[in-house]
């Protein structure tokens, strides 16, 4: 006998994210990588320096 879906595993309706919330995503997704850039610059022109 085959198992029969639930009727809460059906989503009829899924909302697609709000274009603040892409924002917010990809702001939060490339702030790891910006800081890392940011750091090595930092530590290059540190370096240079002395």
């Amino acid at each position: 006998m085959a198992k029969r879906t639930a009727k809460i595993d059906v989503v009829p309706f899924v909302p697609s994210a709000s274009p603040v919330c892409r924002l917010a995503e990809t702001a939060l997704l490339f702030s790891g990588a910006l800081a890392g850039f940011a750091a090595a610059l930092l530590t290059l022109i540190q370096q240079v320096a002395s």
